[in-house]
């Protein structure tokens, strides 16, 4: 009994040896690579409930591997005012990162309101005159609320505002039509990116079939639109997973930094 009981759990450590291992072989894989080092800073915005921690593991993985710079972490309040919770490193021509929490973060509708003294606050005190804009499933809908209803484009001159290069939508999904679409930038590049679970043809809550016709709403509107399926493992591709992956993270900073 005594050696059964060895055996089994000899057995058991070599397969967390192998994971363990094969999870390592992926991740070190995935951060050998380089993009261009600009002043363009890339400001994340979480989804329901979400706040810092949601965007922690590539803020965190794209600094250690040089690829870009963990700078700032920013807090909204309902009343409009922004605050620098923390400053890591200055803005500079290092692809900095700026992580976003509101102080209300389930409801999109208000947060949307808010992006507009974020903007200004990052464009004002920073002087960072041009972002990439990540958003996690409804920080999707956050940012794209922003960058098209009209009572946000009016709320601060354009001038007073940083440019729009790239929005990176996470599993999300969007309005079949929209009459604010017309007011997307025209420049604009716009990354749609979705997890598929073992083919599946879902990230365990947003089916992809959900998630495509994004492109039909915008395709005719921005610059470049670019539709990205990830097919993986649950822990690779379900939905909270996505901004957990190195493989997905390369992706992201390989379209970005162009």
């Amino acid at each position: 009994m005594k050696y059964k009981k060895t055996f089994i759990f000899t057995i058991f450590l070599l397969i967390l040896a192998v994971g363990f291992g094969g999870w390592w072989y992926n991740a070190h894989k995935e951060s050998s690579y380089t993009v261009k080092q600009t002043r363009t800073a890339t400001v994340f915005i979480p989804g329901l409930g979400g706040n810092f921690i949601t965007s922690d593991y590539m803020v965190s993985s794209w600094d250690r591997d040089g690829v870009a710079t963990k700078a700032l972490q920013v807090y909204v309040k309902d009343n409009g005012k922004v605050e620098t919770v923390k400053q890591y490193a200055k803005i500079d021509k290092n692809n900095p990162l700026v992580q976003v929490n509101f102080q209300t973060n389930n409801k999109p509708a208000i947060e949307s309101k808010l992006m507009p003294n974020l903007m200004k606050y990052l464009h004002d005190k920073y002087g960072i005159k041009n972002v990439n804009l990540i958003g996690h499933s409804s920080g999707g809908e956050i940012i794209y609320d922003y960058l098209t209803n009209k009572d946000n484009l009016n709320k601060i001159p354009a001038d007073q505002l940083p440019q729009v290069d790239n929005f990176i939508s996470m599993a999300n999904t969007y309005p079949l039509h929209d009459k604010n679409i017309v007011n997307l930038p025209k420049n604009l590049r716009i990354l749609n990116l979705c997890g598929d679970i073992d083919h599946t043809g879902s990230d365990g809550l947003i089916p992809t079939r959900d998630v495509q016709p994004f492109g039909n709403l915008v395709k005719d509107h921005v610059k470049e639109y670019t539709y990205y399926v990830y097919h993986g493992d649950p822990q690779q591709a379900q939905h909270s997973m996505l901004h957990e992956n190195p493989a997905i993270n390369k992706i992201i900073a390989q379209y970005m930094y162009k």
